[in-house]
């Protein structure tokens, strides 16, 4: 017996050692290794664009670009990424700063506003970007939790003890297989953001204005490589959408809490809405007429408040085709700016 025990010992005890230290070393998403977001936020700091980059902490680097900043910047953007491409050049402003997330939720726009506000760096105007989901309790959107100390600041309340238990990755087998490509590039020393004067690159690239420009592949998709993006999203329920069976009241009222304390700041609000692939619009208006009825709400709203709306979610009204986007939720630069347009 106790052989046996020694055999499966020295079987399993470097099993568990290799899953470990990839796990460690390769960390996709960076919950071990802090100041990778602040790596970033330094080269931006020097005026240089940012690229290779690798499962950032998207929030944590709101926190850490805002802290660099030497002044408040006149506009920013809080958005999910279908407004990650707003940048200085559509806005016609050299004095902006996007700081749109992936998948963004309301606790997102809170929690970033508060940092602006704690670091006394309030902009004069916020363009809002209303993203389909955001009004759906069920959209299972909880990346804001990494910046939630700011978000409960926003309230005067105490932060919530609901921090992830990061160290049970050490022993996650689908973080070995999502670690193991970056622990071949941090051995070899290519993991690290590089700074560039490129807007163009391999990577996605973070520019100095907070917007953000595809890597080559994505930019350079052929039209049958984003049909093919459409069909797969299409085959199932809409990702953050799904179970949207009513505007949820309380997230209702943190958006008014929200927009009340900037109109409190004296801050211009403006809402802009981006428009989805025409079939997924197609999609929503036969399955999902919650997001229908969230645009109509913010249309209302807006009228109502005097807040300038630019954008819908319908594509058609924009007059927009399917050769304006990169795939099912995200609209090229090149449609963006024909919405903007209409600020001129």
């Amino acid at each position: 017996m106790k052989k046996f025990v020694i055999n499966i010992s020295t079987l399993i005890i470097p099993i568990i050692l290799i899953l470990v230290v990839v796990n460690y070393i390769g960390d996709s998403a960076n919950l071990f290794k802090a100041g990778y977001e602040f790596k970033i936020a330094k080269i931006i700091a020097k005026k240089n664009y940012v690229t290779n980059l690798h499962n950032y902490d998207e929030r944590l680097f709101q926190k850490e670009i805002i802290k660099t900043m030497k002044k408040a910047p006149e506009i920013i953007v809080l958005g999910s990424s279908s407004s990650m491409f707003i940048d200085r050049t559509l806005l016609k402003n050299n004095n902006i700063y996007n700081n749109s997330v992936s998948g963004a939720s309301l606790e997102d726009y809170i929690a970033i506003y508060q940092i602006y506000k704690e670091y006394n760096k309030t902009p004069k105007t916020i363009i809002i970007n209303i993203a389909p989901y955001q009004f759906n309790k069920n959209s299972t959107q909880e990346r804001w939790k990494s910046i939630q100390h700011f978000y409960y600041n926003f309230y005067n309340k105490k932060e919530a003890n609901n921090e992830i238990n990061k160290y049970k990755e050490f022993f996650s087998l689908s973080y070995f297989q999502s670690s193991l490509p970056k622990f071949f590039k941090v051995i070899t020393g290519k993991s690290e953001p590089l700074a560039t004067r490129n807007k163009f690159n391999i990577t996605i690239t973070e520019l100095t204005d907070g917007s953000h420009v595809y890597g080559k592949s994505y930019r350079d998709a052929s039209k049958i490589e984003i049909e093919k993006k459409v069909s797969s999203l299409l085959a199932g329920d809409l990702p953050s959408i799904e179970r949207f069976n009513s505007i949820d009241e309380s997230i209702w009222a943190e958006f008014e809490k929200l927009i009340s304390d900037m109109k409190k700041n004296n801050i211009i609000i403006e809402f802009f809405l981006c428009p989805l692939h025409p079939k997924i619009y197609n999609r929503i208006e036969e399955d999902y007429p919650m997001v229908l009825k969230t645009e109509n709400l913010i249309i209302k709203y807006a009228k109502y408040h005097n807040i300038k709306l630019y954008g819908s979610f319908s594509p058609t009204l924009i007059g927009l085709d399917e050769t304006f986007f990169y795939d099912g939720m995200h609209c090229k630069e090149n449609g963006i700016k024909k919405i903007l347009q209409s600020k001129d």
